[in-house]
């Protein structure tokens, strides 16, 4: 059995509305999705909302849907990010507690603050759960607290080690019960290329290369650090000035989110003899776009006096409260997303769709109405992979007793 808590409670919540509602199981997982999808945005607001206090009312609204839409826009696979279950329950929720967690460490630091009994103890619940989720958040959790640690003691404000640790401890608390779980073994058994550890640093390393020059071509990514930058150049100044050796958050923070990303792609590796699957380079993606735009903050800050004199001689320098910035930053954004991963995806799949939702309707249809207790089913002649990640194929028994049926005889999808 696998430890994976969270994801497994996540992924019954459908059939516990049908039972207890009496509507249909395909409703109740379209309503558990659309509420994910909702809670997934809310999560972003939240994160952009503590982690740029000096942003607040439209632009932190703005900057909000701007993160939002980034992640949909470069998602790998935005049907696992938004409407597959499965997909959604192991790495959406642990991303969001991630960037949650850090975003409340970097805002510590740049207020000289300590973090309040409710953050510490919110922080430290959210990290028992996403501890729960999969087998690597948690180290990311403790590699950001030690980040935390580390940055505090050298920017000299009051280490909190209690906090810290009580934080870590509760993620380790969650990790240990899936890492333990007998699955785990079993399923590393029987993955022929699982277990090579040097293979897997290589290989691991190989890929992150590969995604880490995807991320920095994708236009939403381009766009999203563009409205960080011009947004943080155009709020106000802080009450007092950054410590001198705040400028090194910057780079930390991007060496921290790369050595995450890194770990994630070498434990996948290790433990399966396959690359970093795309549900959960979902992950990947939610953490590094958090830290990225977190530093492009960090650096404009640094280097504002330097920017303002550039783009005051050129006449580019738009205040918070002006028409121009939101006008253009919106225009930037929208482009991008019509330029990115996911849009090219709907321009080029966007034929099919109609198509493939009446081969939908005309299948559910056969199956709730046909009194045949085996009944012969068609594979999808269009198959648009923003809708589709898998046919009824490998699993067809358990739609079939959905449907009340003993099984399904898989034939080809028709020419015409």
């Amino acid at each position: 059995m696998g430890g994976r808590v969270l994801p497994y409670v996540l992924i019954e919540v459908p059939a516990i509305i049908a039972q207890a509602t009496g509507v249909s199981l395909l409703f109740a997982y379209s309503l558990t999705m659309t509420t994910g999808v909702i809670l997934f945005v809310i999560g972003c607001m939240i994160a952009i909302w503590r982690a740029w206090p000096r942003l607040r009312g439209l632009p932190s609204l703005f900057l909000g849907i701007a993160f939002a839409a980034a992640i949909i826009g470069a998602s790998p696979s935005v049907s696992e990010l938004l409407y597959w279950l499965p997909g959604v329950a192991c790495y959406v929720p642990p991303a969001i507690i991630c960037i949650l967690i850090l975003g409340e460490c970097v805002r510590a630091l740049d207020n000289e603050a300590d973090f309040s009994a409710t953050a510490t103890i919110w922080m430290a619940a959210g990290a028992f759960i996403a501890g729960l989720c999969n087998e690597f958040t948690t180290p990311w959790i403790v590699a950001i607290l030690i980040g935390s640690a580390f940055a505090r003691r050298m920017l000299e404000p009051r280490m909190q080690i209690g906090c810290h640790l009580l934080i870590a401890v509760a993620a380790l608390a969650g990790w240990t019960i899936v890492v333990t779980a007998s699955g785990n073994g079993s399923r590393m058994s029987q993955m022929t290329n699982a277990g090579l550890f040097g293979h897997s640093l290589l290989e691991a390393f190989r890929f992150g290369l590969a995604q880490l020059g995807r991320f920095l071509r994708d236009p939403g990514v381009i766009a999203w650090l563009v409205a960080v930058g011009a947004l943080t150049l155009a709020a106000p100044l802080p009450d007092r000035p950054d410590h001198p050796r705040a400028r090194l958050l910057a780079p930390g923070l991007m060496i921290l989110c790369l050595g995450c990303c890194y770990f994630e792609y070498f434990v996948h590796y290790y433990s399966t003899g396959i690359r970093l699957v795309e549900r959960a380079q979902n992950q990947a993606l939610i953490l590094l776009l958090f830290g990225s735009g977190l530093s492009v903050s960090l650096l404009v800050r640094t280097y504002r006096q330097e920017l303002e004199q550039l783009l005051s001689k050129r006449g580019m320098l738009l205040p918070l409260n002006s028409t121009a910035l939101p006008l253009a930053l919106a225009v930037v954004v929208a482009a991008s997303l019509l330029l990115g991963r996911t849009g090219r995806l709907v321009y080029a799949e966007a034929s099919s769709l109609y198509p493939y939702w009446r081969e939908t309707v005309a299948r559910h249809k056969r199956l709730s109405t046909t009194p045949d207790s085996v009944v012969i089913v068609a594979q999808h002649r269009w198959k648009p992979t923003l809708l589709l990640i898998a046919d009824v194929m490998v699993n067809k028994g358990c739609v079939a007793r959905y449907f009340g049926k003993t099984d399904f005889i898989i034939v080809e999808a028709p020419s015409e």
